[in-house]
């Protein structure tokens, strides 16, 4: 019964998903900081060189005034020096008193010129000049204001020699002064615009070493931004062309390589293999410990697929649990198949995922080119329907495309259309096949068994429609639907007289590993007042594999329950006497394989024995499953097998005919007879 195909779109990893977003901030942010930076180093330079200019200005305007006081005081000290000696030589009291108010002015002026140039910010030298002038000019100040009154008076004592001997040396001296202070200030204004020339320099060294900052961070930005879109554009083409999970081909790379093959194989007249690979039951493993834990299997699968293929060959991922794989240049079918059986033993080794050890099949199927197709698509659909028609006959095999497969792909496809409306037309019913207690000679229990009232085809067997109805989802719906039918069946025939009878009732891998069935089964036993005690459960033996920690765990719930579990077909699945011994069991159903053979074969009738010492061991209840002839009975009884269910008993009957099979009498019906075999 295959377990239905997970094909579910991977969603989105975070690193697709903030691609887009990541890579319009980082183009956002580059063009920012150019843009920053540009905007930095014009605001940088404007400041500096506004600095400089206005620097520059106050540097000028005050060694301009400074230099316009030194001349001041200096002509105006020349003048008085030549008035001074011009006052000596005239005789004309209203000439000499107009020279007087000059040489008065022309002090004044003096005075005023100092004054100014005490005002301005002076350095040391200039300050130095400055000192030395206000004391020469307290030593000549006295000496002309003696002159000034001796000419003044008249007097004409000494005057001149007066003027030429003091005054004169005495102003020469100021006006020496004054003149070192004038060529000070003229060395200040040089000084000035060196560093104005300075400032400017500066500003430029900055707008230079700022642009040559800009242009290297925008250069790494750009470098950045540049190996960053590069690689996005490497991603974007690996995410195009590749699984995400597994970093295998995608699908579209697959169809490339394929056609490659393909136009290879033609030119050098060699074969193509097309594999397709389903892994059986993978859903349980995502309801079960979850989709992380099915990723991990995933990914394992796809590694264990690589290594058990050519170098050569192209592994793929088409999605969900679904694998392909590419055999390219081959000389026949039979390479195609050796790598596939090695595929299929790899896939079968035991995993150790989420700390559970797993056991995993696949079911594989195999399209030839050029005998199964001469396209792509057609080999890959051809591969597909020979992958479905393994799944159909077991699972865990190998099937090569059979064109007689595409009839039964149709068929299927009508069959799963017509699954969708038969709930809802209340086409599932239950037929009952009797278990009979050989001592007693009554029937015990009943199992439940589905059928499908199909409006065209008639009745059909679950081997028909089963995996149909797993693959679709339904079957939760079905068992359900079903279990509430059968209790509400056997509530009937207990109230009728037969209070110790059971009814079995098998579930499916999906329907025990679904979260819901616990629940569904107390609602179904609340609803009809069955006894848990008289239902049984008929669990397989591949159940347990999948997973036996949770396994064992969902037994036990079970059977908190009251309900009875027993093992169907026991002896064809995988389980060993150690495992078996771990679940809460009770009873095992021989199968029908055993039993087919029992009178010819004596490993079959050894074989039973064996079983049967195991149950008395482990206290479990035999029943020994497809029992068809009175021979295979009378050896069954002989080997002291006591309840027998199948086709010699009866054929499974609907719920109305249950009540004439319970009031037989079955003592008569088989009555013990010698055994024909030793």
């Amino acid at each position: 019964m295959p377990a239905p195909h997970e094909t579910p779109s991977a969603p989105p990893s975070a690193t697709q998903s903030r691609q887009p977003a990541a890579w319009r901030y980082a183009l956002l942010a580059g063009f920012v900081i150019q843009l920053l930076l540009v905007l930095f180093v014009t605001l940088i330079g404007l400041r500096q060189l506004d600095l400089a200019t206005r620097n520059l200005e106050t540097m000028a305007d005050v060694q301009m005034r400074k230099q316009t006081y030194a001349k001041a005081m200096a002509l105006t000290a020349r003048q008085r020096t030549i008035l001074i000696f011009m006052m000596s030589k005239t005789d004309d009291p209203f000439e000499r008193d107009a020279q007087l108010m000059q040489f008065r002015q022309m002090g004044s002026e003096f005075v005023a010129a100092r004054q100014g140039m005490l005002s301005m910010p002076l350095n040391p030298r200039e300050s130095e000049l400055i000192e030395r002038q206000r004391q020469l000019i307290a030593e000549a100040q006295p000496i002309q204001e003696h002159i000034v009154d001796l000419i003044m008076e008249g007097s004409d004592r000494d005057v001149i020699d007066l003027v030429l001997k003091e005054a004169i040396p005495a102003q020469n001296a100021v006006q020496a002064i004054v003149t070192q202070l004038d060529a000070a200030t003229q060395l200040g204004v040089i000084e000035a615009s060196r560093q104005a020339r300075a400032a400017q320099d500066l500003a430029r060294r900055w707008m230079l070493w700022l642009s040559a900052l800009a242009l290297l961070i925008g250069g790494i930005v750009a470098v950045r931004v540049l190996r960053y879109t590069t690689r996005i554009g490497h991603e974007r083409e690996r995410l195009a062309t590749h699984d995400t999970l597994t970093g295998l081909p995608n699908r579209m790379l697959f169809m490339d390589r394929l056609e490659q093959a393909l136009a290879r194989a033609a030119r050098r007249n060699l074969m193509v293999g097309v594999i397709f690979i389903d892994l059986d039951r993978f859903k349980r493993v995502n309801d079960t410990l979850g989709h992380a834990s099915g990723d991990q299997l995933i990914r394992e699968v796809a590694q264990r697929l690589r290594e058990a293929s050519r170098a050569e060959d192209t592994v793929a991922r088409l999605g969900g649990d679904e694998f392909v794989v590419v055999i390219g240049d081959a000389a026949g079918v039979n390479d195609i198949l050796q790598v596939a059986e090695k595929m299929l033993a790899a896939i079968g080794q035991p995993y150790h995922i989420a700390g559970h050890e797993l056991f995993s099949s696949c079911s594989i199927g195999i399209s030839v080119f050029p005998n199964d197709g001469a396209d792509s698509s057609m080999l890959l659909k051809h591969a597909d329907t020979a992958m479905y028609h393994a799944k159909q006959h077991g699972r865990d095999r190998i099937h090569l495309y059979d064109p007689a497969m595409n009839a039964m792909a149709e068929e299927r496809l009508q069959l799963e259309t017509d699954l969708h409306y038969a709930l809802a037309r209340n086409e599932f019913q239950f037929h009952y096949q009797p278990q009979l207690d050989l001592e007693s000679g009554r029937i015990v229990a009943v199992e439940a068994l589905m059928r499908w009232n199909h409006p065209t085809r008639g009745l059909l067997a679950p081997g028909e429609f089963l995996d149909l109805l797993e693959a679709g989802g339904d079957i939760l719906k079905v068992g359900r639907a079903l279990l509430q039918e059968a209790c509400r069946e056997a509530v009937g025939w207990h109230a009728a007289g037969h209070a110790g009878l059971v009814v079995a009732i098998n579930v499916s891998g999906k329907e025990f590993w679904h979260e819901a069935l616990l629940a569904n089964v107390q609602e179904a036993l609340a609803e009809s007042r069955l006894p848990a005690s008289a239902l049984q459960l008929e669990l397989t033996e591949g159940i347990f594999m999948e997973d036996m920690h949770s396994a064992i765990e969902r037994v036990r719930q079970l059977k908190a329950l009251g309900v009875t579990i027993a093992v169907d077909d026991f002896g064809t699945g995988y389980s060993s006497l150690a495992h078996l011994k771990r679940f809460p069991l009770d009873a095992l159903k021989i199968d029908r394989l055993f039993v087919r053979d029992l009178v010819n074969a004596p490993v079959n009738r050894a074989l039973i024995a064996s079983i049967l010492a195991l149950c008395e061991g482990l206290q479990l209840a035999p029943i020994a499953e497809g029992v068809e002839e009175p021979a295979q009975l009378d050896a069954l009884r002989a080997l002291g097998c006591r309840l027998v269910q199948g086709y010699l008993v009866s054929r499974p009957v609907p719920a109305a005919d249950v009540q004439a099979l319970l009031q037989r009498d079955w003592t008569d019906a088989f009555r013990r007879v010698a055994p024909t075999i030793g």
